[in-house]
């Protein structure tokens, strides 16, 4: 499992700022404004691994302040999407995104006209696996249950450590890149993609931990 979704570096001065379907572009600022309450609807589903409309993700994005723009990695957010590029984005590629899919979406120059070279991609989850086992796990805490589902919501550590998340065997079946829903801020892969992205050598903290398997 990665706990990556709580780095917030991802998303800190990027120098880029975006445009939602409807709407004017964002100012050239780093101070983010705040989300209208569909917007974080849409952010909120996206983080519990539903698959979202190509609409319901940022329509596009400018650059303006290159220096900053360039410092960023092959993971990053975009008003609260994970986005990817490079070498992640084509390795993702070769594995099993369940539902999920890579959505491309330009970036732009200041002039919002001349489209950066890219591609560029949200990570659009749309895999989900109910495999989090809350009472084999450490330093987990309960925190809502959906009255009309009756869906819980727990937290874990920030930075999990090997072994302290419990997961069902169940959770060897299906795709490589999924999310839980009962867990927050966590996305799991398989063994073959988090080798895959160790050997890629990206220079990203995953903030990974061995999840521990325990039986159905």
């Amino acid at each position: 499992m990665s706990s990556v979704s709580s780095n917030y570096l991802l998303g800190n001065k990027l120098g880029i700022r975006e445009k939602f379907f409807g709407q004017d572009w964002a100012p050239p600022k780093f101070e983010q404004d705040a989300l209208t309450p569909e917007q974080l609807a849409n952010v909120n589903r996206s983080s519990q691994g539903e698959k979202l409309e190509r609409e319901e993700f940022v329509e596009a994005a400018y650059v303006f302040d290159h220096r900053r723009w360039s410092r960023v990695k092959d993971l990053f957010w975009v008003s609260g999407f994970l986005a990817v590029k490079g070498k992640l984005a084509e390795l993702l590629k070769d594995f099993d995104l369940g539902g999920g899919e890579l959505v491309e979406f330009p970036i732009f120059e200041m002039d919002k006209t001349t489209q950066l070279s890219g591609p560029f991609y949200f990570l659009n989850f749309g895999s989900q696996k109910d495999c989090f086992v809350p009472r084999e796990s450490q330093r987990v805490s309960f925190l809502a249950r959906n009255k009309k589902t009756g869906q819980e919501l727990w937290s874990g550590p920030i930075e999990p450590k090997d072994g302290e998340i419990a997961v069902s065997a169940s959770a060897r079946v299906g795709a490589d890149l999924w999310v839980d829903p009962k867990l927050s801020s966590a996305i799991f892969m398989s063994g073959l993609l988090h080798d895959a992205i160790e050997g890629a050598k990206l220079k990203i903290d995953f903030r990974f931990a061995r999840a521990r398997i325990v039986p159905d």
